[in-house]
């Protein structure tokens, strides 16, 4: 459910910086624009920073900020806190609390309630971004 946030987090800011900048007007814009996308696009603070940056879109980000901890865990650690995770344990264990998830040593716990959360903190985000994507697509 995460990455699936991503991804469309990461569609809809690429779809309307592309309406806005036509990158196929040249080959200077084709090239410049396949940089930017890439490099904004690969991370979820790059994410953020073309919303805000880019398009002043704020959305409400710090919600979905512990439960990328935790798909990072699950996808990168097979559910065990990854490498980088583990230089900052203490700094994962923090975000991971703010969204009342627990760790056991390493391993990321997750109960239907924590799944029920993740998704309507997913969907939640999922339809502001939309509509603020759809306001700002009509002015």
């Amino acid at each position: 459910m995460i990455s699936i946030t991503e991804s469309f987090c990461a569609d809809r800011l690429l779809a309307l910086a592309e309406a806005e900048i036509d990158p196929t007007a040249n080959d200077v814009r084709s090239t410049v624009w396949d940089r930017a996308a890439t490099t904004t696009v690969s991370t979820w603070e790059g994410i953020r920073g073309g919303y805000r940056d880019w398009f002043q879109i704020k959305p409400n980000w710090p919600s979905l900020e512990p439960l990328v901890e935790v798909r990072n865990a699950i996808a990168h650690g097979l559910g065990n806190l990854t490498r980088i995770q583990k230089k900052n344990p203490q700094g994962v264990r923090d975000k991971l609390a703010l969204a009342g998830i627990t760790l056991d040593e390493d391993r990321v716990l997750l109960d239907e309630a924590d799944i029920t959360q993740i998704r309507s903190v997913c969907v939640a985000l999922v339809v502001e971004i939309d509509e603020l994507v759809q306001a700002r697509s009509v002015e």
